[in-house]
């Protein structure tokens, strides 16, 4: 087992060598991972949109540490399936492919086992910020007071200026 993983390191540490002595990378979006969050155990898809011709996706996180890419009808390149492996640790992992003369690089967000990755709740009320009864719904009452006294001041501000243009209220 540990000449395997010693084989899977030298692999991607051996492709980031070459990627480093090629004069340029590729444009970040050319290596894409589907979802781009994953737990331990998930199978994600890796798309090489620059490859022409089949090749591979290697990263610390699959099972294997390399998986092929082939030719598909749905993408621009080529694609392949991964497993991460469930002994993962959550962390961002660098994904490198290879097709060719070309060489990318993508990364596999790997998320703790224990919770789903977009799991969110979801909000209720007025944010705890301090505005006091603000956040809570409003009072009727209070707003139609409110109401009534800003149409009286506007109301009594137009007669105001009436007059004192000379007009008769």
């Amino acid at each position: 087992m540990r000449h395997g993983k010693a084989a899977v390191l030298g692999l991607v540490v051996g492709a980031g060598t070459l990627g480093m002595a090629a004069p340029a990378m590729a444009d970040p979006g050319d290596v894409i991972v589907k979802p781009a969050q994953a737990r331990p155990g998930e199978t994600v898809t890796v798309v090489g949109k620059k490859c022409q011709v089949d090749g591979t996706a290697g990263s610390l996180a699959f099972v294997g540490g390399a998986v092929p890419l082939n030719g598909a009808e749905e993408v621009d390149g080529r694609a392949g399936l991964a497993t991460v492996k469930k002994d993962t640790f959550a962390g961002t992992y660098t994904v490198l492919v290879r097709c060719g003369a070309y060489k990318g690089t993508g990364e596999v967000h790997v998320v703790d086992g224990k919770a789903r990755p977009m799991a969110q709740p979801t909000p209720t009320g007025g944010p705890a910020t301090g505005v006091g009864g603000g956040a809570g719904g409003g009072n009727t009452a209070l707003l139609a007071g409110g109401g009534v006294l800003l149409l009286g001041g506007i109301g009594a501000g137009a007669i105001t200026v009436r007059r004192r243009n000379g007009a008769k209220a």
